[in-house]
């Protein structure tokens, strides 16, 4: 299976600093430009982050080859029959370049200062497999009738139709079983974070032992495990990936021998000095490494 390689760029202001690192990420070859889904950064509230699916839409405009999508989405900052109609229309503009990762969310300052209810986690993992259930209807035009507990629609119709058959493709964020379990049942691939702060000799096995568990979850669920990919999100744990074109092959080599089948990467915005404190501990690629790493290391993991 050959390896996926994507970038995630924090959508910090202006615009057009965002555009141009999407069009540089799709002119060095990478498979994949994210945004994310937050409306600040918990160490850093002051970055002016663009909102995610608007700012998705122009982007998708603007590129040509490369799948956009949000890394990952948050359910609850949205009611998920309306973030759908959000999601079929950037899938019209981009001509079915868009991929939709959704997650529980994790923040609790942005939920609490936006009135949104932080649930504990059992009610996050809830809330989630009631959104993407819906979505799962949702994107493939269908007309959704859902009475959850989180949830309610009737009869609610979603056009245009998608443009990929038979919807966008669904990637589900998962650490635990109960949302490790929606992925198996609803999605085309699960994102996994590495461990905060943590380094490699605790993220790796981590990492393997969460994939193993996915695999037992879809065997229990009639699913052929190799019919899930499966996203390393880089930059959580505290794993030197750009120390040197050595250690980012290393470092993929082993995830990959661990289960994984793609990758997110962090692109360094240097408009936004306060992030550099990722860019100093290499867990962020300036351009000019995320350009080398394309050139030297992705080749290898590529049929």
């Amino acid at each position: 299976m050959s390896v996926g390689f994507g970038a995630t760029i924090l959508q910090a202001v202006p615009f057009q600093a965002l555009r141009d690192d999407f069009l540089f990420v799709e002119s060095i070859g990478l498979d994949n430009g994210w945004v994310i889904d937050q409306f600040n950064i918990g160490s850093a509230p002051e970055v002016p982050l663009l909102e995610a699916w608007t700012t998705l839409a122009a982007l998708a405009s603007d590129t040509s080859r490369i799948r956009v999508g949000s890394m990952v989405t948050n359910v609850a900052n949205r009611n998920p029959g309306i973030l759908a109609k959000s999601i079929l229309t950037v899938d019209q503009i981009s001509e079915g370049r868009l991929d939709v990762a959704v997650g529980g969310g994790h923040y609790r300052l942005e939920h609490e200062t936006l009135g949104i209810d932080f649930l504990d986690a059992a009610g996050r993992g809830d809330r989630l497999r009631e959104a993407v259930s819906i979505l799962d209807e949702a994107l493939r035009g269908q007309t959704v009738t859902h009475d959850g507990f989180h949830y309610q629609l009737s009869e609610a119709m979603f056009r245009p139709n998608p443009t990929q058959s038979p919807r966008p493709p669904l990637w589900v964020a998962a650490q635990a079983s109960k949302s490790l379990r929606v992925a198996a049942r609803h999605a085309d691939a699960v994102v996994s974070l590495g461990e905060y702060e943590k380094g490699i000799e605790e993220s790796l096995p981590a990492f393997r032992t969460r994939m193993e568990r996915l695999d037992e979850i879809c065997v229990s669920e009639d699913r052929d495990p190799s019919s899930l990919r499966r996203c390393y999100f880089a930059g959580w744990a505290n794993e030197p990936i750009f120390a040197s074109v050595e250690a980012t092959t290393d470092l993929i080599g082993r995830y990959v021998e661990a289960g994984a089948t793609d990758f997110t990467f962090y692109l360094h915005n240097p408009a936004e000095p306060l992030l550099d404190d990722l860019l100093a501990s290499h867990r962020m690629a300036t351009r000019a490494q995320l350009e080398e790493t394309a050139r030297e290391v992705f080749p290898h993991f590529k049929e």
